[in-house]
This record gives structure tokens, sequence and C-alpha cells, in this order.
């Protein structure tokens, strides 16, 4: 198909992309309706690259569609009527790959329910809705994905011989949200892409290296891990039906949509991070949590000069590593008292929220950790600093 130079404007391109994706979407209902293999005995995506010029990614990515599509039928409408483009379609066949049948048909009446919507939507909104969805019916996968980020979370230094180095890494979604406010809170003020200055990548080594000399000029506490200031926005829809267990999307200053917190992220994040948690109607804004640290600094260097580092029997972490956990926890109205905190490490943190470990509090000070029929006990440690 050939385009006319004389169609110059963007919206003569967006007219383009948009009959694109409606030879797309005939395509892929054509590949979802022929059986290539009985008719050519090839297979469809040798068929594909032979036939259409796609590469293999490409053939694979349009079978797949057309085989997820076959059990989403408002998908498929949808993307029939342009009301959905393959750039959504594809994330969204993509994101519902681990689930199944009835999970789809789930995601699928979602699509169904924003149909009026879809046109006037941002095209990002609806794939998050599917991502929250896709956390919702798989959990599993979201909590043994949230695992291994945690695990396998590193930060490699590869040296050169000239002194310089390249950093790359991974981590999971709340440390990057806590590193990325952190750096942006030194870091200068972003330039427009056309204007002159260092870049934000730029602007945000410059801000590493100011956080480094910080610390090494000793002008930052030894004891005091810093509080993260997040934002977290969850529908009202997820409170009414998990309650305390309702997961939440993390707002970070990275481009794309923003991260899903499972469950378990959630809880420990409200522990102690200072969290504004906005609560959404829909797309309305329906009420917004005080964005005050929960624990003073004078409470916390008393809890510091009790505990000593992590309490989890066994452990030894120090103060540095440390966060503070409430024994019963904030959203069943714990109070937030030296009595009713405890110091943990973020991997023993999360231990505890995740396999519901109960502490107690005996009259000698002594913490008993319970799971199940085990009971461990710690007792007070002399302070680690690091």
């Amino acid at each position: 198909m050939l385009v006319s130079r004389t169609r110059t404007s963007i919206q003569d391109a967006c007219d383009a992309l948009l009959e694109a994706d409606r030879l797309t979407a005939e395509a892929i209902a054509i590949i979802g309706r022929v059986d290539a293999d009985a008719s050519t005995g090839l297979p469809t995506e040798m068929m594909l690259a032979l036939g259409a010029r796609r590469t293999g990614a490409d053939a694979r990515m349009l079978v797949r569609a057309a085989a997820t599509l076959r059990g989403m039928p408002a998908t498929t409408s949808a993307f029939a009527r342009g009301d959905l483009s393959w750039s959504q379609v594809r994330q969204i066949v993509g994101s519902v790959r681990s689930v199944d049948a009835p999970g789809r048909a789930r995601i699928d009446g979602l699509i169904s329910s924003e149909a009026e919507r879809l046109q006037r939507m941002d095209p990002d909104e609806l794939l998050g809705r599917v991502d929250e969805a896709v956390a919702t019916v798989r959990a599993d996968l979201a909590r043994a994905r949230e695992s291994r980020q945690i695990d396998k979370g590193f930060l490699s230094i590869q040296g050169r011989v000239d002194g310089s180095a390249t950093f790359y890494g991974e981590a999971d979604a709340e440390s990057t949200a806590t590193v990325l406010a952190a750096l942006d809170a030194v870091a200068d003020r972003p330039v427009a892409p056309d204007q002159e200055g260092p870049s934000r990548p730029q602007q945000r080594l410059a801000a590493l290296v100011g956080i480094c000399e910080q610390v090494l000029a000793g002008t930052t506490a030894p004891t005091a891990r810093p509080r993260p200031r997040l934002i977290a926005t969850i529908d009202i829809a997820s409170l009414r039906r998990d309650g305390d267990r309702a997961g939440a999307r993390l707002l970070w200053s990275l481009a794309g949509r923003p991260a899903h917190l499972t469950p378990l992220s959630t809880e420990v994040l409200a522990c102690d991070a200072s969290v504004v948690p906005v609560v959404f109607d829909g797309a309305r804004p329906v009420a917004v949590g005080d964005a005050a640290a929960p624990i003073s600094s004078k409470l916390r260097a008393a809890l510091v000069a009790r505990d000593g580092g992590c309490r989890f029997p066994g452990c030894g972490a120090p103060v540095a590593w440390c966060d503070a956990h409430h024994i019963r926890a904030r959203i069943h109205d714990g109070p937030t008292v030296i009595d009713n905190l405890v110091l943990l490490c973020r991997r023993c943190h999360r231990s505890v929220h995740r396999h519901r470990w109960r502490i107690s509090v005996r009259d000698d000070g002594v913490m008993e950790f319970t799971r199940r029929s085990e009971t461990y006990a710690s007792s007070r440690r002399a302070m680690r600093r690091e």
C-alpha cells in the first residue's frame, strides 16, 4: 500500500496508523480462522515470514494474538472497530499470556465494561488496569515475581582500565521508587529536550555522587535509614473487595505506567515509609492520607537504642539496614508507640509479613516470634551501626 505524498499533516499520519491497525486486526482475524498446516503443510509462522516478510518474533506474536483473541470476544470486537490499537492489543496479549481461560474472560469483561470510553481513554490507562487485573487473577505469579526481584536485585560496577566504570543492575518496584525519589530530590530541575544542559541521566549520576559525598563527609546520620516519601494510589473497589490486603499503584519518576505493588509490598511500605495514600473511586480521588512520616525522630532514636539492630531471631543486621515494623499493623489501628514497634531489616520485615509471624513482647523485654507451632525468642543486642 502506497501513501500519497500529498498527505503531509500529522492527522494524515494518524489516519495512516489507524488504517494499519484496521488491516492488522483483519489479518489476525484471518489467521485465527485458517489452518496453514492443513493447506500448505507449513506452520503459520513460516507462511507469514515467506508471504508477508514478517520476522520470526513478529510472526509468533501475530499467531499468539489470534489464539488469545479467540477467547476474548470483547477485545476482538474493540480491535476490529478501531477502539483498540495494535499497540494496545499486543501488550494485552502479552499481559494475559500466563492467565487461564476464566481469567482471560474476566479481563475481557473489564475491556467490555470500558467499551464506551476506549477511544477517549489514555492508551496506557487501559493497559494499567489490565496489568492490575492480571496481578489480581494471578496473585501467585505476582508474589513469585516479587520474590525473584528481591532475591535477584543487584548493582554491578564494571570498571575499566582508565578508572571509569559502567553501572548496571536490577531492583524491585519499591526499591526503584526509593532510589529515584532520593536522586530526584538532589538532582537539578530537568531541562526540556531542546534546551542546553545535562540530560536527566547525567543529572541523576551527579545526584548519586553528591549523596555518596555526603555520606563520606559524615553529614548524614549513620543510624538513620532515610524514609522514602512515596505516592501510592489505591482503587476503592479493591479496598472493598480485599480489605487490608489490597495492592496499590506506586507513582515514580520513570516514563510509562505506574508500578503495581502487591499487597505484601503495600503492607511493608505502610509500616515505615512516608507514603501518601490516595484512594480513587474510578477516576475521582476521594481520600488523601497524611504525608507526614509515621515515626518521629525521637521515637526512632528510642527504638534504635532499645533494639540495636534487626530483632528477628538469628539475624543481627545493623540499624542502618532496618525498618520500623508495627507489631499491630497501622491498618488495624496499631499505635505508633515504642511498645508496638520493632526494628527489622528489609529481608526479615518481608518475611514477617509474607509468612505471618506473630510478635509478642514479654515483661522482661524479650520478643517472641511465633509461626504455627514454632516460637523463637529475641533478646536486645548491642547496637551495630554498620
